[in-house]
């Protein structure tokens, strides 16, 4: 038996359709990206102090924004976090498609 696979075609009407459902959906997977590159500079961080504290060396801490500080340069914490954002909005509108354009998600699995 062949299975026959049901494949809808999608319009830039369908893909281009902004609602309020799609930007909060792509806002929290911004929001994701970011707080996985602020957990990204936090390991990054600790593994750093920690290298440093084994070999002896002093830690200096530098003023990231306001009463954060930090053992990295600020540029480092701020390329993570501008990273996450980014890929944060690719992720949600790749994921959006997939999700609720392309109805391609594991629910309509057949097996």
């Amino acid at each position: 038996m062949s299975k026959k696979i049901n494949k809808k075609k999608t319009t830039s009407k369908q893909i281009d359709k902004l609602s309020l459902k799609k930007i909060v959906y792509v806002l929290l997977t911004i929001f994701l990206g970011e707080l996985l590159g602020f957990i990204a500079f936090g390991l990054i961080s600790i593994n750093f102090v920690s290298m440093l504290e084994k070999s002896g060396l002093p830690v200096e801490y530098a003023q990231i924004f306001g009463p954060v500080y930090g053992p990295l340069p600020a540029y480092l914490f701020w390329t993570l976090i501008f990273a996450g954002a980014v890929s944060g909005f690719f992720l949600g509108l790749t994921w959006w498609r997939i999700v609720y354009v392309e109805h391609r998600h594991w629910r309509n699995k057949r097996k």
